[in-house]
């Protein structure tokens, strides 16, 4: 009886501490732009398998489109949010004055996500396809432009609900998954 008590304490302490995580989680802040350093840049992306984050790391003067076979690329894609978003600037991966790459499109943008696969549960390689996710008039007068979409799940219902299309692939390029460490080791970029 003895044991089985301690087994149910040591249960609920278990439990208690896994419920305390989860508030600080949430709270995680995102990074957001791109940073520099030697003859690279990193920036942030999204695992579109669990949502969690992960970073890039981009080579500078690596050829562009890439020329590579059709069984070494994989998606990559770049949910746009409009400007009318009430979702917090800071939060997305990319903004139009910290990074350098999608900075326009067809209504004003506040910034954009980079969704990836990461191995072993997402479909992975160096020569990425930029797949653009532009929101519909219908994800605008919804509120679907309030939400991130940060996995596979999310993404495929947007399209499927008619409030997100996906455009593309526009361009394709090279770039690997990196630490966080070595995206903090990078200078901030910003752009007018």
């Amino acid at each position: 009886m003895q044991s089985k008590r301690f087994a149910l304490l040591v249960a609920l302490a278990l439990a208690l501490s896994l419920l305390d995580q989860a508030p600080a989680a949430a709270s995680t802040p995102w990074f957001s732009g791109q940073r520099a350093f030697g003859q690279v840049t990193v920036e942030p992306a999204v695992d579109l398998a669990t949502g969690t984050e992960v970073f890039l790391l981009t080579p500078n003067n690596a050829p562009l489109p890439v020329n590579a076979a059709a069984r070494a690329h994989a998606p990559l894609y770049l949910p746009l949010y409009p400007t009318a978003s009430t979702i917090p600037a800071d939060s997305l991966n990319c903004t139009p004055t910290n990074c350098d790459h999608v900075q326009t499109f067809g209504y004003p943008l506040k910034g954009h996500d980079h969704l990836i696969g990461v191995p072993p549960t997402g479909d992975f390689n160096v020569a990425w396809d930029v797949i653009l996710v532009a929101f519909t008039p219908k994800g605008f007068g919804d509120g679907a432009i309030n939400t991130r979409i940060l996995t596979e799940t999310q993404l495929d219902a947007a399209v499927a609900n008619g409030d997100a299309f996906e455009i593309g692939p526009v361009v394709s390029f090279n770039c690997s998954i990196t630490s966080i460490t070595t995206y903090l080791k990078g200078t901030p970029l910003s752009f007018p």
